[in-house]
């Protein structure tokens, strides 16, 4: 917490500031300040050193991270290829499925239409063989009356 004191003012222009604290063999350069407040100049360039040393890691850290996700995403890019050519190549089958199962159905329909004209003509001939049968009974049954 920097204190309030009115002959430092962060915000002015004339004032003279240091650019930036820097550390040297365990002493830090520090901008004075009309304080009582004296901070541990050791712990400083340790927190210092500490704070660039977890800058440096996070950004490895990122930069894996970003690596990792641009592989993700190359990787994924040549899946979705290969699921748009599967897709295309599903869908021609199933197009040459759906014609088939047309002709199909329509070959079906043509071989019922077949199976039941045979049917009514079979039926029709069953009847003329019954009448036919029928004759030749009478007939057969005329003959043997005139024979006895």
């Amino acid at each position: 917490e920097v204190p309030y004191n009115a002959e430092y003012n962060v915000f002015a222009v004339d004032t003279q500031h240091s650019e930036q604290s820097e550390c040297i063999i365990n002493t830090c350069v520090v901008e004075k300040v009309d304080s009582n407040v004296i901070p541990d100049l050791p712990d400083m360039c340790d927190n210092d050193i500490q704070t660039d040393q977890n800058a440096e890691d996070e950004r490895a850290v990122l930069t894996n991270l970003i690596t990792n996700l641009k592989l993700d995403i190359d990787e994924n890019k040549i899946i979705q290829n290969q699921l748009k050519k599967e897709n295309a190549s599903l869908t021609q089958e199933l197009k040459d499925c759906k014609s088939t199962l047309a002709e199909t159905s329509r070959t079906i329909w043509e071989s019922k239409s077949i199976q039941d004209r045979c049917l009514v003509a079979l039926q029709s001939k069953q009847t003329e063989f019954e009448r036919y049968k029928a004759f030749n009974d009478r007939t057969v049954d005329y003959d043997k009356i005139e024979r006895k």
